[in-house]
């Protein structure tokens, strides 16, 4: 790119610009319809996150399940407040702190789980279904060093 500098260099100007524009709009878009199929269920896509992470992990500690989505720990309490009150998660007092509390999915937070997990592997269905296994490696493998080059950003 030959400018001098006078001239203001925009996004479009840079290389790989419409790729980078391309992944956004595919991020957009599933959050998008994430949050619509979601959103019939009566959760967020923020819930579901919380309801798979307390599955996978049953008796996390709120800082546990907050360190793990990279959230604010005021926000994963008012998130879990809700599920609480909604049946879906339960809080047991830690046996050795009993200001720690473990959180468990209810039965009813099982069943709404099973049901968001549905949407999810729809979603994930939907995006891989236009690729080949082979795309969808090398998808994975460009995503994997574009992640790990943005980490190094400070």
């Amino acid at each position: 790119m030959n400018m001098n500098s006078n001239q203001t260099i925009r996004p479009s100007d840079i290389k790989g610009h419409a790729s980078w524009l391309s992944v956004v709009k595919c991020y957009l878009k599933c959050q998008k319809v994430m949050n619509t199929k979601l959103a019939k269920l009566n959760l967020t896509t923020a819930q579901h996150e919380l309801l798979m992470n307390i599955n996978h992990k049953p008796g996390s500690s709120q800082q546990q399940i907050s360190d793990r989505l990279l959230v604010v720990k005021s926000n994963t309490s008012a998130l879990l407040k809700k599920l609480q009150l909604r049946g879906l998660i339960e809080r047991r007092n830690g046996v050795q702190d009993a200001r720690v509390h473990h959180l468990y999915l209810t039965l009813a937070g099982e069943n709404k789980l099973n049901q968001s997990m549905a949407v999810q592997i729809e979603v994930i269905q939907a995006m891989t279904a236009v690729m080949s296994d082979d795309e969808i490696a090398t998808n994975l493998e460009l995503m994997d060093r574009v992640y790990n080059s943005l980490k190094k950003i400070k």
